[in-house]
């Protein structure tokens, strides 16, 4: 029997939020969209920097607003 499977926890859903994404080229923060599932966040894959076009993928994420 596989004791790892035993303690994993089934994934929640994951639910898209508007964020400010740091991007790393031109230094500046953007608009972007962002996954959250508990209490993981990530940039959803493919977004381009409204700046300077590219990727927001290595991004980070500066703030994020949820309703309480």
């Amino acid at each position: 029997m596989n004791r790892t499977a035993d303690r994993r926890h089934p994934a929640g859903p994951q639910v898209e939020f508007k964020a400010f994404v740091y991007c790393p080229i031109c230094t500046h923060t953007v608009e972007g969209i962002v996954f959250s599932n508990g209490r993981t966040s990530k940039v959803k894959p493919g977004q381009k920097c409204s700046r300077c076009s590219t990727s927001l993928d290595p991004g980070y994420i500066m703030r994020l607003d949820r309703a309480a």
